[in-house]
């Protein structure tokens, strides 16, 4: 239960994005770095990634190019096991350009998405924090 304080996830979100306010901040003071929407990577995904790593590493490097992108960090719609930084899977292109109302159709249209986002950190002026 206290995972509910810092999460948005398919058991508390109402199956919605929620504000950010509705949840603690972790330790380092971050909201939303996991959960609420998956987080899109520039890393091309390759289902086959980890059984790719040699050397003791921890993190494939994926292939150099593909078809569908990483998606990690689970969303509102996320069973608890899947909000996680490693969770891990793809876009859907094909699947998600469907409906897309635009002709010719739009490189950036996802209307079947609603739950993929960027995950976005900078720095906290504590200036402004104080006024």
């Amino acid at each position: 239960d206290s995972i509910n304080k810092y999460v948005v996830y398919g058991k508390n979100s109402k199956a919605k994005t929620q504000e950010p306010e509705k949840i603690k901040a972790n330790p380092f003071g971050l909201k939303n770095m996991l959960g609420n929407t998956a987080e899109y990577c520039a890393d091309w995904y390759s289902p086959d990634a980890y059984t790719q790593l040699s050397n003791g590493a921890s993190d494939p490097k994926g292939p150099a190019g593909g078809e569908e992108h990483v998606v990690r960090g689970g969303h509102f719609r996320s069973d608890i096991a899947d909000v996680r930084s490693a969770s891990r899977s793809a876009t859907q292109s094909v699947a998600w350009l469907k409906t897309d109302p635009q002709m010719p159709k739009s490189i950036w249209w996802l209307s079947d998405c609603n739950y993929i986002s960027f995950r976005v950190v900078c720095e906290y002026d504590e200036k402004i924090k104080k006024n």
